[in-house]
């Protein structure tokens, strides 16, 4: 996704109820190479802002707190300010007769039909002069780092469920997903395995060469959501390292920020009930994918909470009794982010979990 060098870049709406899903959506405006003039959660607030001040283009979720957002369409539409959907909802939602015409991108929104939609709502933009690649721990590295790192890197999509490291063996590749999620296990040499944590576009896989072993921690690394990631030889790796004190550094920290999710997993374990175990895992799904809509089924859930499957039902449907969740076959929706933070409660949820880059 490009960079552009531009002072006067595109500046884009966001019109969206969920702060999580506004924080990705803002990140894939910035990839694709716009400017987000702000990022707005209700109908009122919207109208408001766009009555004093000017924007290029704009983002709009359909449904905002249960008030459809067409009176922002409509301030939009007199302004001449071309706008898309980014929604959640079926085309069985009833859009106004002005605006059935309206481009509708679904969530979890692919990026590239993003950046096409993005592309097809304002002007060309100039030639971007280097990348952004989507991954937090590549897009923060300083300079010289960034040009040791970045030509060794390969465009990856790996398969829901492929094992990206296996326990004891040398890793291959250390991976920096986008879109994609790894879910990071141990496993018992009865083949019993529990989730430690997520990896998605906040850190990296590969923590054993980055410690200064070849091969892996112990712990199995699985595509828990497909999606793209970037990736470079372990070996390749390994001969960089040396070459510069700081990309050492800014990968660690990344290593570090995971063990403090590890750990946070682990209080949750000896002192979280099944509901409020539950209600973290989904928070952390959502949070890293950027999306209500979350891919999940009991038997899954039960794997990788390590509890029985009958326990993640009965958990599942406490939730959705309190309309926190809607749960459908096989996919997951959140329908109250800060009821379900709630509902993981102090001993699994933190003010250190709702920011996941750990980079700074």
């Amino acid at each position: 996704m490009p960079i552009v060098q531009n002072t006067t870049k595109p500046k884009i709406l966001i019109v969206e109820d969920s702060y999580l899903t506004a924080e990705a959506v803002g990140d894939l405006v910035k990839k694709c190479g716009y400017e987000v003039a702000a990022a707005v959660g209700r109908v009122e607030t919207g109208v408001e802002f766009l009555r004093q001040n000017e924007v290029d283009a704009a983002v709009v979720d359909i449904d905002l707190h249960g008030t459809a957002s067409f009176p922002i369409c409509n301030q939009l539409r007199q302004r001449e300010i071309p706008f898309v959907f980014l929604t959640g909802y079926d085309k069985s939602y009833v859009i106004p007769p002005e605006f059935r015409g309206t481009v509708r991108l679904s969530k979890p929104v692919d990026d590239r039909e993003f950046e096409t939609a993005l592309a097809n709502l304002t002007p060309a933009q100039p030639i971007a002069l280097h990348a952004e690649r989507g991954n937090l721990v590549l897009d923060g590295l300083p300079p010289r780092a960034s040009g040791l790192l970045e030509p060794q890197l390969e465009r990856v999509t790996p398969a829901a469920e492929e094992v990206l490291e296996t326990p004891g063996e040398d890793i291959a590749y250390v991976h920096f997903p986008v879109t994609g999620l790894i879910s990071v296990r141990a496993c018992s040499v009865r083949g019993r395995r529990i989730e430690m944590g997520l990896v998605g576009r906040e850190g990296l896989t590969g923590a054993g060469i980055l410690l200064g072993e070849r091969c892996n921690l112990g712990v199995e690394m699985t595509v828990q959501h497909p999606g793209v990631m970037w990736r470079i030889p372990g070996r390749t790796l390994i001969e960089l390292l040396p070459l510069d004190r700081d990309l050492q550094a800014h990968l660690l920290r990344a290593v570090h920020s995971f063990m403090s999710q590890v750990a946070r997993n682990v209080l949750a374990v000896g002192c979280g009930t099944i509901e409020q175990r539950l209600a973290r895992r989904l928070l952390m799904m959502s949070m890293r994918l950027g999306t209500r809509s979350l891919a999940l089924t009991h038997e899954g859930l039960s794997r990788v909470l390590g509890v029985r499957r009958s326990g993640v039902t009965v958990a599942l449907h406490m939730l959705e009794s309190r309309r926190v969740i809607r749960a459908r076959r096989n996919v997951i929706e959140v329908l109250d982010y800060a009821a379900l933070i709630g509902e993981a409660g102090e001993s699994c949820w933190t003010a250190a979990d709702s920011r996941f880059d750990g980079l700074d």
